[in-house]
């Protein structure tokens, strides 16, 4: 489920968790017995909400923490488990990571792929189009954005993101999340920033 278009309840044009969750009977006589839904947490929406500015808090467009907890409660009832739509490749560069990195914090700068590089660090594309990575003026520095330029590509090699990644699904499960999908989970390793001559850089990463 898109949440986005599934159902308004609110009439604001904005399909919302509500609408799921009045939906839930409809659902549960189609056999369903898990729903994946794309991500409904705080994002600015450049990428449809798989920029993600808060792995924590619920976007107020599809509602409320409670709205949630009754979705998850009703979804029990009926032996329907809620799979979550996880974004670990990237952040938006809203996030609290990025926007203290961009401060000159050095242990959030890590959480990212930053360079110094007077000019672009490599050829790769990305997959919107365009040069996958972005000055930041801020800092002098390139970021690897491997999607829209909002969206700064984690280091996986930091041993603290991997931290924080895991308590983000922790915190989930322990809301009564039964599932994840990882998007784009195939990415998140960086084995070298050459340039590709053959491709657009995938070979790379």
């Amino acid at each position: 489920i898109y949440p986005k278009s599934f159902k308004d309840t609110n009439h604001d044009g904005i399909g919302d968790l509500k609408g799921i969750t009045q939906s839930l009977d409809y659902l549960n006589d189609l056999g369903v017995d898990y729903l994946w839904l794309t991500p409904f947490v705080v994002s600015p929406q450049r990428d449809n909400g798989y920029d993600i500015a808060d792995y924590y808090h619920i976007n107020p467009m599809y509602g409320t923490d409670e709205d949630l907890d009754e979705l998850i409660n009703q979804a029990n009832k009926r032996d329907i488990g809620l799979m979550m739509d996880m974004v670990f490749n990237h952040t938006s560069t809203d996030h609290e990571w990025f926007q203290k990195a961009l401060q000159g914090d050095p242990y959030y700068q890590d959480f990212y792929i930053f360079k110094d590089s007077k000019d672009i660090p490599n050829n790769w594309v990305s997959k919107f189009g365009g040069p996958a990575w972005n000055y930041a003026p801020e800092l002098k520095k390139w970021y690897l954005c491997l999607f829209d330029k909002t969206q700064a590509d984690l280091n996986w090699d930091n041993p603290h993101v991997r931290e924080e990644l895991k308590n983000v699904i922790r915190f989930w499960k322990e809301r009564g999340i039964k599932g994840f999908r990882f998007d784009v989970i195939n990415l998140i390793s960086k084995g070298s920033y050459d340039n590709d001559y053959e491709g657009d850089g995938r070979r790379y990463y």
